[in-house]
């Protein structure tokens, strides 16, 4: 069954780990009617988690999707997994969704985890409500909740829903919109308790006031008669909800099938359609482009997920941005402008896909076994201006091993594995370096490397060797020095000869080299020149101290001397390599590293064990920043040979509740024993 864009509603739900996002979306789709039972995360049968891994671990590791038909409104649900180390999967599912759904748990308020994700919604300007589940809980606390979600995020919150009891007392709801009660074991709305009136009351006339504000007329009626209809009352919060003005706040206890009544009704009545909202493309020249949500353009579509599944092949998550989307039509991929043609189309409900007609702009979708097909692709009717949509803003991976099979046998076997998970997840990066010979697996953290590793050695039967990764390290010199050199060589025949004098300098280390050629007089014919750069070049490929490249370096040739018979290209480049490895020696070279910024967020309470080790590390503090509800920011710039095991540190220090980002920025000098053991190691690389 296909949906008009009015009616259809993507929602992310999102949480620190352990918030009870599984059990909600679960408990959604039994009252929806789309299982028959709903499934605890620890029967492993739950349409969320699904895969095999997850099932072990009892933790959602990747975004499912699902999805259910709610008072006429199709709901699309997108569940994001909790751990920081899948960041990449809920920045997939907020992508695809008009709208947050951030699970806090009523025994422990707000996170970590949520902080984050709060702020990643943030960057999107992205409508949210918020849920405090597990009020079913010893320690639960609304009140307590509700205060915490305040101080920390500083956005009027408007509650919606608000618990009868709490704990072992907790008895169900009471819908603030609806002014009905939703008490434990019914699916129908009753009378308000008696001894909730006053409490009621008093909360609903904050739900009221904030509804007046999203409308200038509600205002006015509100000031005059004092009160709101039902259906005046969700107006306003659904405009002041789409404009993020609002925050709405409901509560239950997910695993007694409570509160998700209420929720499933303001979602399907209130949460904002994609009618009217936008997105950003591109067209082949990279000219921006503002795109409406609109099912009477042509074609247009978005792949945001890409998974590879046993039985059906590759699976492209996709959202319509413009048109209906149809089976059986070809389509332009605008990214590699290869036309494709799809043949079936699907909605899903975890792991079990559905085939459907047609879908409308707004609504998500599968295809499959288009080989073409990556995330962040973007698809058109083939006829038309070819556009592609902004990509997704994925974080840059912080944990990286080099990585080899036990067998060398085995390596060409690993490599397609690694790159099989890269393609799915595009926080899992493999390359590898030419400077250190090693392919190098990067990712979010220890836990995404153990996953991803232990899926493909139980698929792939082989073993798997992994160590710290060396550090692409660089060399400088630090100052002026001249040199010359002649390559002379005799045999039968033409002979080689080539004469060199060169003075070199440093230079800004962004610049690899700056080539002159100061030669007056024709001492060397301009046709040997770039023989002499080809020689210092790789020279300066080679190294002088422990073999890393050399960079920020002026090479002038001001002199030379060439043979009639004996000169060729080849025997300048060898002068000219020669020159500059003999003006190394006066040169100072000095040893560089690479220096990363460095932001970590985390509580308050560790910030002096943090900075203690930053500066262990040899780290320079560049500044904290308080972000509220406790939680600072920490910029540094660090070595990066110190960072190797850092997301191990943190996470010991923090006791796994702080995360951290990190970039590459520049090279600095060492020297001393750190330089010296950087020296030594590599001379021992190049002996085994």
């Amino acid at each position: 069954m296909s949906f008009p864009s009015s009616a259809i509603r993507n929602i992310a739900v999102a949480g620190h780990g352990s918030t009870g996002k599984t059990t909600v979306v679960e408990q959604m789709l039994f009252n929806g009617n789309v299982v028959t039972k709903a499934e605890t995360v620890d029967s492993g049968k739950t349409v969320s988690d699904f895969t095999e891994e997850e099932i072990a671990r009892g933790i959602s590791i990747h975004t499912s999707f699902s999805n259910l038909v709610w008072n006429d409104k199709q709901i699309n649900i997108l569940d994001t997994p909790g751990a920081s180390d899948f960041v990449g999967e809920v920045v997939a599912g907020f992508r695809a969704a008009e709208m947050g759904l951030m699970l806090v748990s009523a025994d422990s308020g707000v996170q970590i985890e949520t902080m984050k994700l709060w702020r990643r919604l943030n960057a999107r300007n992205m409508p949210r409500i918020a849920f405090i589940n597990k009020m079913d809980r010893e320690r639960a606390s609304f009140d307590d909740s509700f205060a915490d979600l305040k101080d920390k995020f500083k956005i009027p919150l408007v509650p919606v829903s608000i618990p009868i009891g709490a704990g072992e007392s907790y008895k169900g709801v009471v819908n603030l919109i609806e002014n009905k009660a939703y008490l434990i074991g019914s699916e129908t709305a009753a009378e308000i308790p008696a001894d909730m009136v006053d409490i009621v009351e008093e909360y609903r006339l904050t739900t009221i006031e904030s509804a007046a504000e999203g409308d200038d007329a509600l205002l006015e009626k509100y000031f005059e008669e004092g009160t709101l209809s039902e259906d005046e009352i969700r107006h306003g919060l659904e405009e002041g909800l789409k404009n993020n003005k609002i925050v709405p706040v409901l509560c239950g206890a997910a695993e007694i099938n409570s509160g998700i009544i209420s929720l499933l009704n303001f979602i399907s009545n209130n949460a904002p359609s994609p009618v009217g909202l936008k997105e950003k493309a591109f067209d082949d020249d990279g000219n921006e482009e503002i795109i409406d949500f609109d099912s009477e353009k042509p074609t247009t579509a978005f792949v945001f997920k890409t998974t590879i599944d046993q039985f059906s092949g590759r699976l492209s998550f996709f959202k319509v941005v413009t048109g209906v989307f149809k089976p059986d039509s070809e389509y332009l991929n605008t990214v590699d402008h290869k036309k494709e043609r799809v043949g079936k189309i699907y909605k899903a409900v975890g792991k079990k896909i559905v085939e459907t007609k047609e879908l409308y702009a707004g609504d998500i979708g599968i295809f499959s076994k288009i080989e073409s097909a990556k995330t962040n692709d973007s698809f058109c009717t083939a006829s038309e201006h070819a556009i592609h949509y902004d990509k997704l803003k994925l974080p840059q991976p912080v944990h990286s091993v080099a990585i080899s099979a036990e067998s060398k046998k085995e390596e060409d076997k690993l490599n397609q594995f690694l790159q099989r998970a890269a393609d799915q997840d595009l926080t899992f990066q493999v390359r590898f370096d030419k400077e250190t010979k090693e392919t190098v697996v990067s990712c979010m953290g220890e836990l995404h490397l153990n996953i991803v590793l232990d899926n493909i050695k139980e698929k792939a039967k082989i073993g798997i060797l992994t160590r710290k990764p060396r550090i692409a390290y660089r060399e400088c010199i630090t100052k002026s020095a001249n040199a010359e050199y002649a390559h002379k060589k005799q045999s039968g025949g033409h002979g080689q000869y080539g004469k060199v004098v060169m003075e070199i300098k440093p230079i800004s280390r962004d610049e690899k080299m700056n080539f002159v050629n100061a030669i007056k007089g024709g001492s060397i014919s301009k046709g040997y020149m770039p023989g002499i750069e080809k020689g210092i070049l790789e020279a300066m490929d080679e190294g002088y101290l422990a073999g890393y490249p050399i960079m920020g370096l002026e090479a002038k040739i001001v002199d030379g001397k060439e043979h009639p018979v004996d000169s060729s290209e080849m025997a300048f480049k060898l002068a000219g390599k020669g020159a500059v490895k003999a003006a190394f020696e006066k040169a100072g070279v000095k040893l560089l590293e690479p220096i990363m910024n460095l932001k970590v967020f985390c509580e308050e309470k560790y910030m002096g064990d943090i900075l203690s080790d930053l500066s262990s590390k040899r780290g320079r503090v560049q500044g904290q920043e308080p972000l509220g509800g406790g939680i600072l920011e920490i910029d540094a710039q660090v070595p990066q040979g110190e960072m190797l095991n850092y997301s191990v540190d943190l996470r010991s220090i923090t006791s796994g509740t702080a995360s951290f980002e990190m970039e590459f920025d520049h090279y600095d000098p060492i020297s001393g024993a750190i330089a010296d053991k950087v020296i030594a190691d590599a001379k021992a690389s190049k002996e085994e």
